[in-house]
């Protein structure tokens, strides 16, 4: 690709005393082609202004209504143009320097330009948005055109998490960096892996539960009395507004953040490239918060899970990510209803229970957790981690305890009510304790759960208490 340059007014100045018509209806005749500059910005016909011979080319053609479409700045990213210096004169005329990120002079610009031709359309104008490198240059050369369009998809992709008004932050230069360190075997299945978040993201489906009449209006949308929020509504817009490209960038950061051994990653990889969105979401938590002396294990314990079994270990961790997973509805003995919207796991309780769950691998072994894991089944999410926390460090300070065939089974017959009791307890005393702050609180003595999956209540059936 070459680009033929054509002026523009936006670089450098000469300074001019007045202008003529003539050259400010020329001026605003090449703004039109400028979707990014207004009429308006041009110096009035009495004012002064300044133009040089330098210029700024894109080097693609803008799609307009792709770009409607898509809001680069807000994800961080900027595009990067061709500029042109005119920096002196000799017997043959003009002398120009050309300049396009990293690269300066034709020939180099002229090369990485050549990457444009292996894109389609959409795929050059993210590409566009690229600071031209050498470590650009190279993980181009070492990828296929298929695996180029890959991760240049997955790139603007990954940072198209919901920012709720809050510009992104443009991590593309380092990733690149990082994949560019990497050998060819390791760089082709990093972006394999990376295609294969993309079509697991695509194929998750986010959607609100399926709640009972009473709970709705006459037009179907949820009517509650009152909704309680454990987080602030910012970090809950965050939290739940795009959990599916939420997995990409957080893969993209763990490879710019890596230390895991090529071997291992290797490992990780081929295994969040074979799984679905929720395993490969709790495999990646647990890969980025582990401790760095418990790496090994965790590839041990990894390669040992049976990732294809739908509620596996993984699948059930990556539920402590999810807003839905941590709400719950309750209904009053005045018959009014309240939705308790609970926080997500912080990254310091998930690693508490990772590390924690390391140890009961290295100790008791993997059948150990899946006896757990199914005696516990149906809990809900919050309660479940703190089961965790509770039976791994009674393991941990009487390990002989739990060396019977039913000693998990004899554990959760005492424990288990009163974790999943305490868990209830601790939400309807939030929900009581913000209900006394409000002007127009709910007059309530009690609050009674409501299981999403029974039919209605029949209003005429008392509560218990």
């Amino acid at each position: 690709m070459n680009i033929k340059p054509h002026f523009h007014t936006n670089h450098g100045s000469v300074g001019a005393p007045s202008s003529s018509k003539e050259m400010q209806d020329a001026l605003k005749t090449l703004a039109k082609d400028r979707p990014d500059e207004e009429v308006s910005q041009l110096p009035d016909v009495n004012s002064e202004f300044t133009i040089d011979f330098s210029y700024t080319e894109s080097p693609v053609s803008y799609d307009r209504d792709f770009m409607r479409n898509f809001e680069f700045r807000m994800l961080g990213m900027k595009s990067y143009g061709i500029h042109r210096e005119h920096i002196g004169t000799d017997e043959t005329g003009r002398i120009y320097k050309d300049t396009y990120g990293e690269f300066e002079g034709r020939e180099k610009i002229d090369e990485f330009l050549a990457i444009f031709d292996r894109l389609n359309e959409e795929q050059q104008i993210k590409f566009a948005h690229f600071k031209p490198t050498e470590s650009l240059l190279d993980v181009a050369n070492r990828l296929t055109d298929e695996e180029l369009g890959q991760l240049t998809d997955f790139i603007v992709q990954s940072l198209s998490v919901n920012s709720f008004g809050q510009r992104g932050e443009d991590y593309s230069e380092k990733l690149i960096d990082k994949l560019s360190s990497m050998s060819d075997d390791l760089l082709k299945d990093t972006v394999k892996t990376m295609s294969s978040l993309m079509e697991q993201a695509e194929n998750k489906v986010f959607s609100d539960p399926a709640l009972p009449a009473y709970l709705l209006d006459e037009d179907g949308r949820a009517d509650m009395d009152l909704t309680v929020r454990e987080a602030d509504l910012f970090d809950q817009f965050n939290a739940y507004g795009d959990m599916n490209n939420q997995l990409l960038n957080d893969y993209a950061k763990f490879i710019i953040d890596n230390k895991f051994s090529d071997g291992d990653l290797l490992d990780l990889n081929a295994h969040i490239a074979n799984s679905d969105f929720d395993t490969s979401r709790g495999m990646l938590d647990m890969a980025t918060l582990v401790k760095a002396n418990d790496r090994t294990s965790f590839i041990e314990m990894l390669n040992e899970v049976d990732t294809r079994e739908p509620n596996n270990l993984f699948t059930r961790l990556s539920k402590l990510n999810y807003e839905n997973e941590n709400t719950e509805y309750f209904r009053t003995d005045n018959r009014e209803y309240v939705k308790f919207k609970g926080a997500p796991a912080d990254d310091n309780e998930k690693s508490r229970l990772y590390n924690q769950l390391i140890k009961a691998y290295e100790n008791q072994g993997l059948g150990w957790m899946n006896d757990v894991m199914e005696q516990s089944e149906g809990m809900p999410v919050r309660a479940e981690l703190n089961m965790w926390l509770s039976i791994l460090e009674d393991v941990e300070e009487n390990p002989g305890a739990f060396k019977r065939s039913d000693s998990v089974e004899t554990w959760m017959e005492r424990n288990l009510a009163g974790i999943v009791n305490d868990y209830y307890q601790g939400i309807k005393d939030k929900v009581f304790a913000h209900n006394e702050e409000l002007d127009n609180f709910l007059n309530m003595s009690m609050l009674e759960r409501i299981e999403l999956d029974t039919t209605e209540l029949d209003e005429q059936t008392p509560i218990a208490e």
